[in-house]
């Protein structure tokens, strides 16, 4: 199967939080959520609100013209993606394994097992140091009081994630309509220098744009079931059927509205299956956008990314 690449180096540290109201410790790689927001913010300075209009309508109307998967590490020229969750294993050598490269993830496609294939086999973490792409910090901060710049007790920690020079992110894109091509690499300039995540205004969350290419993965012609490369949130209950027999691990997505027009109110909680869930097939999975407008909020409409970029497995 082809898909496009998006490549792309952090200038700097990026924040990108784990949980409402914690800020301490951070992600080391981006839910597709979160991407597809920071993405549709920047399509909004672009292109104006009209246009954010229509290419919502898209998605609303099951119409998308692309799909996106999360953004996972690259390091060095290797391309690394999520163990699959079907690799259940009783060596800590191997539950700690957190992704593998291309050529050990296509084999994990076609149901070997991950206990067969280290030998040789280029995973995060490595088994000799730098054992990570990346290094996580906890930085102290103090919040100065508005009325005398006095901290008092707001003293805190941050976390921050930077990555090694040779290292960085990457997604997959899966064109459904070619002629969006353009507007989807033009908005990822801008959002280059807008940023993602957290503690933008300190010049967190910027990067470069590395290249956008093509990418073959080699997927089972005898597939029995598909395993999904970002979060998933299912389109309706004809698509939770099969579901007991599936390999999934559930995420709680929470935090705030990021729009222009609001930064205070809570968005509504969803639950969403994680990166490298496995599923059977049929039915067929394609998620949705969910919404997660706050009742109080009437000015848009608020969504979280649900669509499942799917590849075929056993």
């Amino acid at each position: 199967m082809n898909f496009t690449v998006c490549q792309f180096k952090p200038k700097g540290p990026f924040h990108l939080g784990e949980r409402e109201g914690w800020l301490e410790g951070t992600n080391t790689f981006i839910h597709s959520d979160t991407l597809f927001s920071a993405f549709l913010n920047a399509f909004l300075l672009l292109f104006g609100e009209k246009e954010l209009e229509n290419l919502i309508s898209s998605f609303e109307n099951n119409e998308p013209p692309f799909l996106i998967s999360s953004a996972f590490p690259y390091w060095q020229d290797l391309l690394f993606f999520p163990v699959p969750k079907n690799q259940i294993s009783i060596e800590k050598k191997v539950k700690k394994i957190e992704f593998v490269e291309q050529r050990g993830f296509e084999e994990l496609l076609k149901g070997k097992r991950l206990d067969n294939l280290l030998n040789g086999l280029k995973k995060i973490p490595q088994d000799e140091e730098p054992y990570y792409p990346w290094s996580v910090e906890n930085v102290p901060r103090v919040g100065l009081s508005r009325f005398d710049n006095h901290p008092g007790e707001r003293f805190f920690y941050f976390g921050q994630i930077s990555y090694k020079d040779n290292a960085g992110l990457f997604f997959l894109i899966k064109y459904l309509n070619k002629s969006f091509k353009d507007k989807l690499e033009a908005t990822m300039r801008l959002l280059a220098d807008e940023g993602i995540g957290g503690d933008r205004s300190s010049g967190k969350g910027l990067f470069e744009l590395l290249n956008f290419r093509e990418i073959e993965i080699k997927v089972p012609d005898d597939a029995d079931g598909v395993i999904t490369l970002s979060l998933y949130y299912p389109k309706d209950e004809s698509e939770i059927k099969g579901i007991e027999k599936g390999f999934y691990e559930l995420l709680e997505r929470k935090g705030y509205i990021y729009s222009p027009y609001c930064k205070t109110l809570r968005r509504k909680s969803v639950r969403m299956f994680v990166e490298g869930s496995l599923f059977p097939k049929p039915p067929e999975r394609l998620g949705k956008l969910v919404s997660v407008k706050p009742d109080i909020f009437t000015i848009h409409k608020v969504y979280r990314y649900g669509y499942m970029f799917a590849l075929p497995c056993k």
